[in-house]
């Protein structure tokens, strides 16, 4: 997304999908970002069993609504089973993970602040598959992310 659609839709208005970046069994709609952005909003699509990995976002407050399915989520020491209308919040610098659980696959809009998130995400759908550790690391350490465990699971 450019900056002049982040700043055009900071005014108001319907927000309309900029991309999608597809990595680990997660096709993210990135709705909103960029370095002008408020925040990030990403619809999320998760195959069963698969999500994010757990890990630290050291500068970003992040909520998710779950709108179709169920997830596990792991926020600090703590299991969330999060289903339809469920929502999640994560804060700052807290480990965090989440994978889609049930029949198939799940549906989640995650909101994050400060915008950055929506980077990640593209940074992350850019690498080549199978995914070299070192350029998940490199990814990562660009956008104040450390991965820390597995996904979690159920």
């Amino acid at each position: 997304m450019t900056d002049n659609l982040a700043s055009a839709q900071n005014s108001g208005g319907r927000l309309t999908s900029s991309e999608t970046a597809r990595f680990s069994g997660i096709d993210a709609t990135i709705l909103m970002g960029g370095t002008n952005a408020p925040f990030s909003v990403m619809e999320m699509v998760v195959e069963l069993g698969m999500g994010a990995p757990a890990h630290i976002s050291r500068r970003e407050d992040k909520i998710f609504h779950i709108s179709k399915g169920a997830f596990l989520f792991l926020v600090g020491d703590t299991r969330i089973e999060a289903n339809e209308g469920d929502h999640v919040f994560v804060g700052q610098g807290q480990v965090h993970s989440f994978s889609a659980q049930g029949d198939g696959p799940a549906r989640m809009t995650l909101v994050s602040t400060p915008a950055n998130h929506d980077r990640f995400f593209r940074a992350l759908s850019r690498l080549q598959t199978p995914h070299d550790l070192q350029d998940v690391e490199t990814v990562c350490a660009n956008c104040d992310q450390q991965i820390v465990g597995p996904i979690v699971q159920g």
